[in-house]
């Protein structure tokens, strides 16, 4: 399987808002993410997000446990979460990703330069779409009994 280029993901989006939970300016530079919107608490988060908007979280891993933070982001569309604390989140390597994994993140590894694990909720992209769902196999109903 093919490594995801998350900055290209990112850049795909029209409009994309940062919030460095961990406010630590050098890891933006090192995300490449210096060049957009930041914000350094979760008071300018709105509800809803078409699918050219994406939000950024930087956020030390062991937050994630807390469920206040997703509570608090409900109803978000478009997120890529970078949880910074490597050590931690490979020490709890199972509790972490089944968290973001019940909330509906797809996990994406480590960033190139592995200072953070990279996780993603995209709604557009939340269920891979299964083989047999498709115009061929409903509209031919010789198909039905295979």
């Amino acid at each position: 399987m093919e490594k995801m280029d998350i900055n290209k993901y990112i850049k795909s989006k029209k409009k994309v808002i940062i919030f460095n939970l961990v406010k630590n300016k050098e890891i933006e530079k090192t995300l490449d993410l210096n060049i957009y919107t930041t914000f350094y608490t979760l008071n300018n988060v709105k509800d809803h997000l078409t699918t050219e908007e994406l939000i950024v979280f930087i956020i030390e891993s062991k937050k994630l446990i807390d469920h206040s933070f997703f509570k608090s982001i409900h109803g978000l569309n478009n997120i890529v979460l970078y949880a910074i604390d490597i050590e931690s989140c490979q020490k709890n390597d199972v509790l972490y990703k089944n968290t973001l994994f019940s909330y509906g993140y797809k996990y994406h590894g480590l960033t190139k330069d592995d200072k953070a694990e990279v996780f993603i909720y995209d709604i557009a992209d939340y269920k891979n779409k299964p083989d047999w769902l498709n115009n061929k196999n409903w509209a031919n109903p010789e198909l039905w009994e295979k």
